[in-house]
C-alpha cells in the first residue's frame, strides 16, 4: 500500500473540527498532518481523496462495534444490521444513557454486564494498557460517544468502495480499529514536552516541518504517531485476511503491531540510527562489536523496502562499519543478510549483520559466508 492515514477521530456534538486529525505517511515520511473537518467532512474527504489514490489504508480511532451479547439483544444478527441499528438508535442510546451505558452524572457504570468486547480484553493484556468501554459514554476517556456517531460511517465507506477488516478485506482503500495508545506506546501524552520527546527519539518520520503541530496536542500526536507506526507495518496489513471467527465477525478487532523484538527496541541500545534504520548490538554476538542494521519498518525481507530506503539502510551500515573499524580494529568484516527461513532467518524482521573478524578467530577463514554449506565451502580442495 502506498499510503497511510490515521485518524484521531472526535465523538464531541460541537467542536469535532477542532478535534479530528489527519496524519497521512508516504514513502517513509509524514506528509499531512491537519484537522478542521467535522466527521462527515472528513469521510467525505476520504472518499474523494481515494479516488484519485485508491492504495490506501485508513486507521480510524474508535470501536467498530459492541459486544457480541449486545447485538443479538437487539436482533442484530450481522455487523451490517448492527450498523443499521446504530443510524436508527445511536443518538437515543446517548441521549437516554440506560443500561448498559454509563458515564453520564447519575448514570453508574453497571457490574451485571461484560462491558468489553474481546479485542478490548486483548489489549489489556498489553502492558500498561486499560482499554475503553464502548459503553462508557461520558466521564474521563469515555469513547463511546465517538463510537456511536463514527459506526455510521463505516457503510458509507463500504459502500464508496473500503473494505473494513476484520469483516472483509482488500488489497487497497482498507479501513482499520485502531487503538492509538497500542502505538504510541507508554507515553505521558498530556505533557508537551514529553509528546516532543517521543517524536524526536521514536518517529524519525515526522520532519522539523511537522514535528511542533504533531507535539501541539494530545489529537495531533495520537494522528501522527498512529499513522508512523501503521506505516511501518504495511507488509503486515496488505496481509490480513477477513476473519473466520464468529465473534470477531460482529465485534470487530482493532489492530495492533504483533510483537516483534526488533520493532520494540530500547533507545537506550541504539548506537546509531538513521531516516529508516537503526543499529544495535547482537544479543549473541560471535565476535567483539558484532552489530544489527535494522530497518525501522516491519518487513520480513530487505528487498520489500523503497529503493530511497534501502539506500538509507545500507548508508548506515557503512558508517557503523567505519565506527567499528576504529574501536575494534578488526582486521576483516563480514557483512550479510538471511533473507528467509531456508536461508538461515529467524527473526521475521529484516536485520543486516556486522561481524567484526579478526586473525585466527578461526583456524581458516577463507571462503567466509561459503561456510553456510560447509560440505561445498572449500572449492580450493577440489
Amino acid at each position: 500500500m502506498n499510503r497511510v492515514i490515521a485518524v484521531d477521530w472526535s465523538g464531541a456534538k460541537t467542536g469535532a473540527k477542532h478535534k479530528i486529525w489527519l496524519a497521512e505517511v508516504r514513502d517513509g515520511c509524514l506528509t499531512r498532518l491537519e484537522s478542521g473537518r467535522d466527521r462527515g467532512e472528513l469521510v467525505k474527504h476520504l472518499v474523494e481523496d481515494a479516488s484519485t489514490d485508491g492504495d490506501v489504508v485508513v486507521g480510524l480511532d474508535f470501536a467498530f462495534s459492541f459486544p457480541q451479547w449486545f447485538a443479538e439483544n437487539r436482533g442484530a444478527q450481522s455487523i451490517e444490521e448492527l450498523w443499521s441499528l446504530v443510524v436508527e438508535q445511536g443518538e437515543e442510546w446517548l441521549g437516554n444513557c440506560q443500561p448498559p451505558f454509563w458515564g453520564k452524572p447519575g448514570c453508574t457504570k453497571p457490574k451485571e454486564c461484560d462491558l468489553y468486547r474481546l479485542t478490548e480484553q486483548r489489549a489489556s493484556k498489553e502492558p500498561g494498557l486499560n482499554p475503553k468501554s464502548v459503553f462508557q459514554i461520558g466521564g474521563g476517556g469515555a469513547v463511546g460517544t465517538g463510537s456511536i456517531r463514527g459506526m455510521p460511517y463505516l457503510g458509507q465507506l463500504r459502500e464508496a468502495g473500503f473494505s473494513v477488516w476484520p469483516f472483509e478485506v482488500a488489497q487497497t482503500r482498507l479501513v482499520l480499529e485502531i487503538y492509538p495508545r497500542l502505538l504510541t506506546g507508554p507515553v505521558n501524552r498530556s505533557d508537551y514536552d514529553e509528546r516532543a520527546k517521543h517524536l524526536a527519539e521514536h518517529c524519525p518520520e515526522v520532519d522539523c516541518e511537522f514535528a511542533c503541530k504533531a507535539a501541539s496536542s494530545e489529537d495531533a500526536f495520537d494522528a501522527a504517531v498512529s499513522a508512523v507506526v501503521m506505516s511501518r507495518h504495511v507488509e503486515d496489513i496488505g496481509a490480513l485476511n477477513a476473519s473466520q471467527d464468529p465473534t470477531e465477525l460482529i465485534e470487530g478487532s482493532i489492530w495492533w503491531p504483533p510483537y516483534c523484538p526488533f520493532c520494540d527496541v530500547s533507545s537506550d541500545s541504539v548506537i546509531a540510527e538513521s531516516r529508516h534504520a537503526l543499529a544495535i548490538p547482537d544479543q549473541y554476538p560471535v565476535n567483539p562489536g558484532h552489530t544489527l542494521v535494522i530497518p525501522r519498518a516491519h518487513s520480513r525481507s530487505l528487498f520489500t523496502h523503497s529503493s530511497e530506503a534501502q539506500a538509507d539502510i545500507w548508508h548506515l551500515v557503512a558508517k557503523v562499519r567505519d565506527h567499528l573499524q576504529t574501536s575494534c580494529n578488526p582486521d576483516g568484516f563480514n557483512i550479510g543478510i538471511n533473507d528467509g527461513s531456508a536461508g538461515g532467518q529467524t527473526v521475521n524482521h529484516a536485520h543486516i549483520h556486522v561481524i567484526p573478524r579478526f586473525d585466527g578467530d578461526v583456524a581458516d577463514p577463507r571462503g567466509g559466508i561459503r561456510w553456510i554449506l560447509p560440505d561445498r565451502a572449500a572449492y580450493w580442495d577440489q
